[in-house]
């Protein structure tokens, strides 16, 4: 799904209620080379999170870091709502997530981004540079935007011309074919992802028209004695430029073109 997972995941971390009170795990000792990581993560949101086999932009970067200094990595997939809950009965040692959870784990250095903005059809003769801008327009959403994207309020959703949920990557790429949006919120990277795969013989009818500020990806890693490890792993393979790597061979070329700036470093 076109980055739905990720957005309730954030929400979910942001209200749930753990009655947990202690730090993360203290442990100093080293991590042993022969146990793998088990990183918990949502079940599916291409091309960041891919399931059967695991992989994805995230995936890959995650395991590349952790190979670095050594260390492998097994990833359980679990829908959103039980993905921290595997981080709190220690049935995994580290999740994927963009918020930081008090006295669960601690936050990693960042790894990835995810990139929301605005996309509309090439022949829209109307200039689109902000939310604003899409007064008066059918504009598609994924779910809980409105509650996730400072970018977005009520009172913009209130001044579209209509606005529409848009539930799974077929669905936009039907709208966006038939002309049936003016506009969609949400991530263009999952978009051109989701047009490789669905549609690779037809020219894209869309352009990104607004880019948001990506949202960082990091692990929230509950033993401590991960924490430096996989931060040198990171800034190992961003020394290497494996990020741009990466990008590529699941969005084709140009995608190094995508990579964010800090992530290149």
């Amino acid at each position: 799904m076109i980055r739905i997972v990720g957005y309730l995941l954030a929400l979910f971390l942001l209200t749930a209620v753990f009655g947990r009170s202690a730090l993360a795990d203290e442990s100093t000792a080293t991590w042993p080379k022969d146990k793998p990581v088990v990183i918990g993560t949502i079940t599916h949101n291409p091309p960041y999170v891919l399931q059967n086999p695991s992989g994805g932009i995230d995936l890959d970067l995650v395991e590349a870091a952790f190979g670095r200094v050594g260390l492998k990595v097994e990833f359980t997939h679990a829908p959103l709502s039980r993905v921290q809950i595997l981080l709190e009965t220690n049935k995994v040692d580290a999740m994927t997530t963009f918020r930081t959870i008090e006295g669960l784990c601690v936050n990693s250095e960042i790894f990835s981004y995810w990139h929301d903005g605005i996309s509309v059809p090439k022949q829209l003769e109307k200039e689109v540079a902000t939310v604003q801008d899409l007064a008066g327009l059918r504009v598609g959403m994924f779910p809980g935007a409105v509650m996730v994207l400072p970018n977005l309020t009520e009172q913009d959703v209130s001044s579209f011309g209509s606005s529409v949920t848009v539930f799974n990557r077929g669905q936009l790429i039907k709208m966006l074919h038939y002309g049936r949006l003016d506009a969609y919120i949400g991530d263009y990277w999952a978009l051109e992802y989701a047009y490789r795969q669905l549609t690779p013989d037809q020219p894209k009818p869309y352009r990104v028209a607004v880019e948001f500020e990506p949202t960082p990806r990091r692990l929230c890693i509950k033993n401590s004695a991960l924490v430096e490890p996989f931060n040198r792993g990171v800034k190992a393979i961003l020394a290497e430029g494996l990020p741009e790597k990466v990008k590529a061979r699941y969005l084709g070329e140009g995608a190094e073109d995508m990579v964010r700036p800090e992530v290149r470093q």
